[in-house]
């Protein structure tokens, strides 16, 4: 689904913009394997490019509800956006999963990270699947590899908006 609408001048030198359709890293989500496809890109030639992501809400919360289907154990910074997703200070996360309260930031560190325990992080992806009330969560649970803690798998997770709003491509780790 495209949004066509005009492009709008230039708000840093006033000139029209051209309008193109770009694939897009989406790294500001805190998930560096996050691609959004055909997002709507105005550029003017002085350098100033904007972009509309629309629905970003559903975008956001499609993204959680894919990284719980992952078989792997999450990683730090999958944590840290699946606690996002939730709206949960650290804190919060420790009382939901009854674990001390420094256990978020010991999972959530870039470095040196301690890998969430199984049964934590199965936790953490019911209730994100509670939140939004998936129905087949079950199902996801069953194919779940949480016996052997590996490194991060190199994944790339593309999005794009359809009619139906926000869908994730297929997804292949590499």
């Amino acid at each position: 689904m495209m949004l066509d609408y005009p492009a709008m001048p230039c708000p840093s030198c006033g000139e029209p913009m051209t309008v193109t359709y770009e694939d897009l890293h989406y790294t500001e989500c805190g998930l560096p394997y996050v691609y959004l496809k055909n997002i709507r890109t105005e550029r003017c030639a002085c350098g100033e490019v904007l972009r509309a992501i629309p629905k970003t809400k559903e975008l956001h919360r499609t993204i959680a509800l894919e990284l719980i289907k992952k078989k792997d154990p999450l990683v730090s910074f999958e944590i840290t956006y699946l606690r996002k997703s939730l709206g949960m200070s650290k804190v919060d996360l420790a009382q939901k999963l009854h674990v001390t309260k420094n256990m978020p930031t010991r999972w959530e560190k870039e470095k040196d990270s301690v890998p969430m325990s199984p049964q934590s992080d199965l936790l953490l992806r019911a209730l994100v699947a509670m939140n939004y009330r998936i129905t087949s969560y079950i199902d996801v649970m069953d194919g779940l590899n949480l016996k052997n803690v590996r490194p991060h798998v190199h994944r790339d997770l593309n999005f794009e908006l359809g009619e139906k709003g926000w869908h994730a491509e297929d997804l292949a780790a590499a």
